[in-house]
């Protein structure tokens, strides 16, 4: 359908179709930043078991004080290794999110200026990995950066 139009409107189409991925890629990039952002707002309660102890109330015909919990190798907290090795794994993934979420905004404004095409083939490639809008929205950027007039506004962009 679109070889039955004039180049000069399949230039305005293609032209219209970046825009929007553009758009799309700053949208994309901002809910992951949005979302990274909300996860390390988690407070510290949320990591920590501290709920309060029921207080065991002696019963009718208990003459002797409630007895104290004896150390058990079953009550003892893990080791605070683990702990670190957690808190790594999140800090690393925190900030695997908030990378993907600046390459994916650089990559909108890469479209927005026609630059850097094998850098959006890059990004477009991340995103694929996430499940479902990273890879519509990577599948987009395969399928509209393949086409011919998108390829001859990129190479109409160059400088040299």
């Amino acid at each position: 359908m679109d070889a039955a139009l004039p180049a000069p409107e399949q230039q305005i189409i293609a032209r219209e179709r970046l825009r929007l991925l553009s758009l799309a890629c700053y949208i994309r990039g901002g809910v992951i930043a949005a979302f990274m952002f909300g996860v390390t707002l988690i407070p510290d309660s949320a990591w920590t078991n501290q709920t309060p102890r029921r207080s065991q109330a002696p019963g009718l015909y208990s003459f002797t004080p409630t007895p104290t919990p004896t150390q058990t190798p079953q009550s003892q907290p893990p080791p605070k290794a683990l702990f670190q090795i957690m808190a790594a794994m999140f800090g690393f993934f925190v900030l695997l999110g908030w990378t993907l979420s600046g390459l994916t905004v650089y990559a909108g404004w890469c479209i927005h200026k026609h630059k850097h095409k094998v850098f959006i083939y890059i990004v477009a490639a991340l995103n694929c990995v996430f499940i479902p809008y990273g890879t519509l929205l990577g599948i987009a950027l395969f399928i509209l950066m393949s086409s011919p007039v998108a390829r001859s506004e990129f190479e109409r962009a160059r400088p040299y």
